[in-house]
């Protein structure tokens, strides 16, 4: 018997369902039932599944988020979908992930159901099918047959979604950067790419609870910067003024305030904190928390790589005009900075810009 696990948060959902449908008709018995995603991944690391009937709407880990996880996993496993009317984009998303069908949650009935897992039960027939050949193959376990690049690639995805996931490049320009490095440097299918975007994109909703439509993304010329694209529409739309007042937006606002007044001479923690409705210590502890960088470090940070730009378009600057045009009134102290910033004093790196002109 194929064995089957319900995934719903809603109990009288998940109990009528399972109450509904004539499992045994089909090769099928319930394994198990739970309430989200993350108890879904639980209870599949110690019992066997062949069908996980998934809600796409759920607290803790939703049904996408589920799939996904599943996917990257390399779980061997399929899947239907219980939606409502209005989930019908998440629908969408989910059949381009590959799951069997979708049941409407407001259409249940047994003989309409019943052609889903007929189908179901033929698919998860072949695939046992296929697995068993490649098991006679001696091709399916994948650590005997690995190759060194194979290894490597694994590694690759594993620090670009440890990066990703971490949200650190939406504050800060450089690490976006190297994240679309990162990315640039993996070879990937049309489904990995189709992943990420997904996983992404839900990272952001799931910190800032702003939705942003993975259409928007699905078609871009250089897809390596897909992370450099969201981080700017994330960015307008915080200053447009969306988003709740979580942390994750308040810090986000208080990056623009830094951006907006970074040349103030007076510009401090405590400014910035207030300009974004947090207490003082909290705000630096999680300002730390969201960005890696303390706030005074970030100021810093931020002027040296204006001062930097600045350079670049007039290597003729003086280091006193400099310090001022970033927000510095101390001369020396500027210079000192740079120094510590860059590795390179202030003199010499207008000499090495001078000599790229040339």
């Amino acid at each position: 018997m194929y064995q089957v696990l319900v995934i719903d948060d809603d109990k009288l959902a998940r109990k009528g369902l399972i109450s509904l449908i004539p499992w045994e008709k089909y090769g099928m018995e319930v394994a198990g039932d739970v309430a989200n995603g993350a108890l879904a991944l639980q209870f599949i690391e110690t019992h066997p599944v062949d069908l996980a009937v998934v809600d796409l709407t759920m607290p803790v880990l939703s049904g996408l988020e589920f799939i996904c996880e599943c996917r990257a996993r390399e779980i061997s496993m399929d899947y239907i979908v219980l939606s409502a009317h209005e989930d019908f984009t998440y629908v969408q998303k989910a059949l381009r992930l590959g799951v069997i069908d979708y049941i409407s949650k407001l259409q249940l009935e047994p003989e309409e159901c019943g052609e889903v897992f007929l189908r179901a039960a033929e698919h998860i027939r072949k695939r046992k099918e296929k697995e068993q050949q490649m098991q006679a193959g001696g091709r399916i376990n994948r650590k005997k047959t690995e190759t060194v690049a194979d290894q490597e690639e694994k590694e690759q995805w594993r620090k670009l979604w440890e990066e990703t996931a971490s949200l650190t490049w939406i504050y800060n320009i450089e690490e976006t950067q190297k994240l679309c490095n990162l990315r640039k440097a993996i070879p990937t299918s049309q489904k990995q790419e189709y992943r990420y975007t997904m996983q992404t994109l839900q990272e952001i909703q799931n910190a800032f609870g702003i939705f942003m439509e993975e259409q928007e993304y699905e078609n871009l010329q250089e897809p390596e910067k897909l992370t450099e694209k969201i981080r700017q529409d994330l960015w307008q739309r915080v200053q447009n003024g969306e988003g709740q007042a979580v942390t994750e937006i308040l810090i986000l606002k208080a990056v623009l305030f830094i951006e907006d007044h970074l040349v103030d001479f007076e510009v401090k923690a405590e400014q910035i904190a207030d300009a974004v409705g947090m207490s003082r210590s909290y705000f630096s502890v999680c300002f730390k928390k969201c960005t890696g960088y303390s706030v005074n470090s970030y100021i810093r940070k931020e002027r040296i790589a204006l001062a930097c730009r600045l350079l670049r378009e007039n290597p003729q600057i003086s280091a006193e005009q400099m310090a001022d045009a970033v927000g510095y009134h101390d001369e020396k102290y500027f210079v000192k900075l740079f120094q510590q910033s860059m590795g390179i004093g202030f003199a010499e790196y207008k000499k090495q810009l001078k000599r790229q002109e040339f």
